[in-house]
């Protein structure tokens, strides 16, 4: 075995083991945000829960189709989901076609639709509303004269994002599979004379 088939032995396996990744990416909970606020005065105090989501990659463009962003839902669809999948199945293919022509313009084809997979623009955006949300608590504190009594009134607002396990297994995906193409190389085409 020479070193260019064990090195396309690693990324073989490295690109089984992302896959492995991107089911549960897509299926499972990526963030979860809840929003909640609390109002204390000396008359009493409530609570009252604003805003709770968490969604995985399906469920949003499920929720984003059902909205009427039908486009976006389509193209969050496609290069997060079917492009990958397309990957896959090709590089399966590469790996075990003995037509070395053959597997150097597959790769070649695959590296280029990877350039239009937006798994890691996604990742990221994740990762951004994560950061930019992440665990706010906002109090004001107010006073309100209600005929000759005066009430002070505190509200805090607290806002909490949670990264779930479908984002990690996402991101772990993206890597992988990054990896996975770095580590391939073209078996040597012989010259024809």
């Amino acid at each position: 075995m020479n070193t260019t088939q064990i090195r396309n032995g690693f990324s073989f396996v490295t690109s089984i083991i992302a896959y492995f990744f991107l089911v549960p990416g897509v299926y499972l909970s990526m963030l979860t945000i809840n929003t909640n606020e609390t109002v204390k005065s000396t008359v009493g105090n409530f609570h009252v829960h604003i805003f709770n989501t968490s969604n995985s990659i399906l469920r949003t463009v499920h929720d984003l189709y059902q909205q009427d962003y039908r486009f976006v839902a389509c193209m969050i669809f496609l290069f997060s989901i079917i492009v990958p999948v397309i990957k896959a199945l090709l590089l399966t293919f590469v790996f075990f076609t003995p037509n070395p022509t053959l597997k150097r313009n597959i790769f070649e084809f695959v590296k280029t639709i990877a350039k239009w997979s937006m798994c890691d623009v996604f990742i990221v955006a994740i990762l951004l509303a994560y950061l930019s949300t992440g665990s706010h608590t906002h109090v004001e504190s107010h006073q309100v004269s209600v005929f000759i009594f005066s009430i002070d009134v505190n509200v805090a607002v607290k806002m909490k994002a949670q990264l779930e396990i479908g984002f990690y297994c996402f991101l772990t995906y993206c890597l992988l599979s990054l990896i996975a193409l770095q580590l391939y190389k073209h078996p040597e085409i012989p010259m024809q004379k």
